[in-house]
């Protein structure tokens, strides 16, 4: 009979499994933020054309979210990927990870309602700031308890450690800019992402980015 807080294949297994089903909630929450206008208020196609226009801040902070979560999906199936057992403790980790993760959708429909204002733009990144805390003390409890798998080397493990320092290091440079512009801040978070989600594997940007 095994303990409650023993490691096992299954309990890895249930966590991959909720971890599906929140991301494709937060993905959907993220869109739904994005309204058609009212009828009401539309009489002409200037109206309409200026109503969509009026949208613009909900579609860029649209597509910086999708963009996170796309990453954060790729991070941790990565990690799930090498590690071969978990158990309460960890799975545990992983539920902190995610309920970050459901969090995304209120800063980023924070942000797109205040796009000039700086905290907004902190509050989205500090939201970044603890998905990649969390999503670094899972791999740190996994590697340390024994539960990756056996074929994982150092040098893999070390990677996927830098990979989650260096995404956090250009975020937080990301957010300083909010103190000279919160879009410029935006944006160069923008560029991240696309950086991270287009980049060729083993181009130039891709061995800074890890």
């Amino acid at each position: 009979m095994k303990r409650p807080l023993e490691a096992s294949a299954e309990g890895r297994g249930r966590i991959v499994g909720i971890t599906d089903g929140v991301f494709a909630i937060a993905l959907t929450l993220i869109v739904l933020e994005i309204r058609v206008p009212a009828h009401e208020a539309i009489h002409s196609e200037h109206d309409l054309l200026a109503a969509i226009a009026a949208l613009a801040p909900r579609f860029l902070t649209y597509a910086l979210s999708f963009l996170t979560l796309t990453i954060f999906w790729f991070g941790q199936q990565a990690q799930h990927g090498l590690i071969a057992r978990s158990d309460r403790r960890l799975a545990t980790l992983n539920l902190c990870f995610l309920g970050f993760i459901a969090l995304l959708p209120f800063s980023t429909d924070l942000l797109a309602d205040f796009l000039d204002y700086r905290t907004a733009v902190l509050v989205y990144w500090l939201n970044l700031l603890m998905l990649g805390v969390t999503l670094f003390a899972s791999w740190w409890y996994a590697e340390r308890n024994g539960l990756l798998d056996d074929g994982v080397d150092a040098e893999t493990t070390r990677t996927v450690y830098l990979r989650i320092i260096k995404a956090q290091i250009l975020w937080a440079v990301g957010a300083a800019l909010c103190l000279v512009s919160p879009l410029l801040s935006v944006g160069f978070i923008l560029v991240v992402q696309l950086i991270y989600a287009a980049a060729l594997r083993g181009s130039l940007l891709r061995n800074v980015i890890g």
